[in-house]
């Protein structure tokens, strides 16, 4: 509790002062504030060791010329535009050690105020330069095990089609075609997921534009793509089970239904649960494709959509309307 009369309050303030100073020159991270006018007018002492230089020669826009070139513009746009909105920012930069080293930092910004009235931003950086390198590692490995996947794939189906140019049979060379058909959807699906480095992917991002690297692969340029799309967080094994199910769906929607217009839905349900529904306006399902208990009427591709469904705890209703509409119910993370 603070007290406002005589000199114990004066006192208390001025103990508050000085215990605030304490904390902010030995807190593990570099504090700085700001005044009315975007001019900064007050850094910590990590701050000041980690640069090298006194107080004076930052103040102001002093602190920006140790910012790296690269970043300059983009950290002063920050800056000046969350300032003028009032805004809490956060933003990555590199900053000049005393020795001449950039390293990366983490600014988080935000507005204060005294007694009801703006009186400036307060804010403090950490050091996020391991934490950068290691996500570069990550991505530089990334990249290369989705470019020997991809030369892994390219050379099975290469090895596909040389067998279904020398099958006899016409059923031979059906049963090939559907196998080059399915890697070549692994493929997509791979190269779509290579997008996402967070372990998080949003269906309303991944879905489409996997979809749409299908109908490229199966129909050329005759057939369309119909979305409409929710924001839709899961983790990259449900993405990769749900986009394996949609080339399924698609190339089935190609190849039986004779279609050349398809149709996406991406929705949330009720809380903790979404939908994934594929549409096209083609011959439908028979009956006893239909039928829950006929599994032996279950065609291959069917039968792998239900287990892919399986794998990520989600249900699948097929029904007919106007063609085939295949809905995937699933927990949404």
């Amino acid at each position: 509790m603070s007290q406002t009369d005589g000199s114990s309050g004066e006192l208390r303030d001025g103990m508050g002062e000085r215990e605030f100073r304490e904390l902010a020159d030995n807190a593990p991270v570099m504090i700085w504030r700001s005044r009315t006018d975007k001019l900064c007018d007050w850094f910590n002492k990590p701050w000041l060791d980690y640069v090298g230089k006194p107080h004076e020669q930052l103040f102001g826009y002093g602190w920006a010329e140790d910012v790296h070139p690269d970043d300059y513009d983009r950290c002063v746009a920050i800056y000046n535009n969350a300032f003028d909105a009032r805004e809490a920012f956060t933003m990555p930069y590199r900053l000049r050690r005393r020795d001449g080293v950039y390293r990366w930092f983490l600014d988080n910004g935000a507005p204060f105020f005294r007694n009801g009235e703006f009186a400036g931003y307060f804010g403090s950086c950490i050091d996020i330069t391991e934490q950068r390198e290691l996500e570069e590692h990550q991505r530089v490995l990334l990249a290369e095990l989705n470019h020997r996947v991809k030369n892994n794939l390219q050379l099975i189906i290469a090895f596909l089609q040389i067998s279904k140019n020398r099958a006899s049979g016409e059923e031979a060379k059906t049963l090939l075609q559907g196998a080059i058909s399915r890697i070549q959807g692994v493929g997509a699906v791979q190269n779509e997921l290579h997008k996402y480095t967070s372990g998080v992917v949003d269906l309303a991002e991944y879905l489409p534009d996997l979809a749409r690297s299908v109908l490229r692969i199966e129909s050329g340029e005759e057939a369309t793509l119909l979305t409409e799309a929710q924001s839709v967080s899961v983790s990259f094994q449900t993405a990769s089970n749900l986009g394996l199910i949609v080339n399924e769906l698609i190339i089935n929607a190609i190849k039986h239904g004779m279609v050349n217009r398809v149709h996406l839905t991406i929705r949330r349900l009720e809380p903790g649960m979404a939908q994934v529904c594929v549409a096209d306006q083609g011959r439908g399902f028979s009956e006893a494709e239909l039928t829950p208990s006929a599994s032996s009427n279950r065609a291959k591709g069917m039968a792998l959509v239900d287990a892919l469904a399986h794998s990520c705890n989600a249900t699948v209703t097929r029904s007919n309307n106007n063609g085939a509409q295949v809905a995937i119910r699933f927990p949404a993370e």
